[in-house]
């Protein structure tokens, strides 16, 4: 069987582009199911930390459509009231 990878919170937070303090936040320990080894050992497994990127990434692009939608309005409107027909 193969041992899952558990990360460190400086593994986390290079692959998360952040500082550990951000990662050893409450909150972000509960998205990304950290436990302790020991007394100060804290370890986030590696299969919860990939599904909190992909999940990430699904909202970003979910985002920025979102956006694209609102550029597309913003510029019919400016049509809509172009006196010279200009845009």
């Amino acid at each position: 069987m193969s041992d899952p990878k558990n990360l460190t919170t400086k593994e986390v937070a290079t692959l998360l582009n952040c500082s550990e303090s951000l990662v050893r936040r409450s909150d972000m320990k509960k998205k990304l199911c950290a436990f302790y080894i020991g007394k100060k050992a804290l370890r986030y497994p590696k299969e919860a930390v990939d599904s909190y990127i992909n999940d990430q990434m699904k909202l970003s692009s979910a985002h920025h459509s979102e956006d694209k939608i609102k550029v597309q309005n913003t510029h019919r409107r400016k049509k809509l009231h172009s006196k010279f027909d200009l845009f």
